[in-house]
């Protein structure tokens, strides 16, 4: 074992060559308790990461300005780590997305019929404090095998907790907690799927936006028993947000509250199933929606759903706590 495991300095120098050599030689490397400072570890195809929890810290080198802590390349693991943006946990979400990343999986498919990157698996890490995505998926093209399985995931602090912007499908996120990022997720890829996350107290927690046609072949997938709650820490932010999306989105057994939900021009969304806890606003401007077995808040604070822009909305089974159908207003 001790080939491939690597101790800490517990200073600030650059142990990104040594990680790396490690990977090479041994396809592993175990990093033991304490910190390590790196501007960019390449993993290997084929290689393995971990730590020992949160005992054992990543940190991205303050002298870089853009750029990923650590980037998977094919069937590569990375496990049982912090990884950080900075030596203390922000004490504020950015107010923009910057350009440091946490994780990155990374291909250069551009059109469907490039492969890019094979599958890659990320587990139970802690990920703060970087300006870009907490995790980022980005061109890993159409292909089934080229997947991202994150599963158990602490995210905070990040301009994005998982930041998916352009042509990257097929993942599948499990146990995900993102909170106090600037956006929980930013999900403009097919077919990926969310089961059990969080994405709470985030300024906007789950954006679909295909309106600049960067996601090729537009958002479309599911989240299954997630969690959309207290926007923007302050109960006044958005929740959801979805913006020119077709083929459609499916919310299923959901909980969502005290944060708006936001529609526009987006083709079949569906909300299966899903609580829509207090102070909820809907808005749906153009597109479809359907809403089926719905309950929606306390009778004194349900919010009418309001349509605008020729929006199409089929609800059965919604109703209150009290038993009454939802409004639902049609606004000119």
């Amino acid at each position: 074992m001790e080939e491939y495991f690597l101790k800490s300095k517990n200073d600030q120098s650059d142990r990104t060559a040594e990680i790396e050599e490690k990977l090479k030689l041994y396809g592993v490397c175990i990093l033991g308790s304490g910190v390590f400072y790196v501007t960019g570890v390449k993993m290997p195809d084929h290689s393995t990461l971990w730590g020992q929890g949160n005992a054992t810290r990543v940190i991205l080198s303050p002298e870089v300005d853009e750029g990923a802590a650590i980037q998977l390349d094919s069937f590569c693991t990375v496990r049982n780590l912090c990884v950080a943006g900075a030596e203390e946990e922000f004490s504020a979400r950015p107010k923009e997305i910057g350009t440091r990343t946490g994780l990155l999986f990374r291909g250069t498919a551009q059109h469907h019929g490039d492969k890019g990157l094979q599958n890659a698996t990320l587990e139970a890490c802690y990920v703060h404090s970087f300006t870009g995505g907490g995790l980022k998926c980005i061109d890993t093209g159409s292909s089934v095998r080229s997947s991202m399985t994150a599963s158990n995931c602490h995210i905070v602090r990040c301009g994005v907790g998982i930041y998916i912007p352009h042509f990257s499908e097929f993942h599948q996120f499990t146990n995900m907690h993102c909170t106090g990022n600037g956006y929980g997720c930013i999900n403009n890829g097919g077919n990926n799927v969310f089961l059990n996350c969080n994405f709470s107290g985030n300024t906007l927690g789950f954006l679909i936006d295909n309106s600049d046609g960067m996601a090729k072949n537009n958002a479309h997938g599911i989240a299954v028993g997630c969690t959309f709650h207290h926007a923007n820490d302050n109960n006044g932010g958005i929740g959801i947000k979805i913006v020119n999306s077709n083929p459609g989105y499916i919310f299923s057994a959901c909980q969502i509250g005290f944060a708006d939900v936001v529609l526009e021009n987006s083709m079949r969304i569906q909300f299966i199933g899903t609580h829509f806890h207090r102070f909820v606003n809907i808005q749906i401007h153009g597109g479809s929606t359907m809403m089926t077995d719905c309950f929606f808040g306390a009778p004194e604070t349900v919010i009418p759903i309001k349509l605008s822009g020729g929006a199409k909305l089929h609800c059965r089974n919604c109703i209150d706590t009290a038993g009454n159908d939802v409004p639902v207003i049609e606004e000119e």
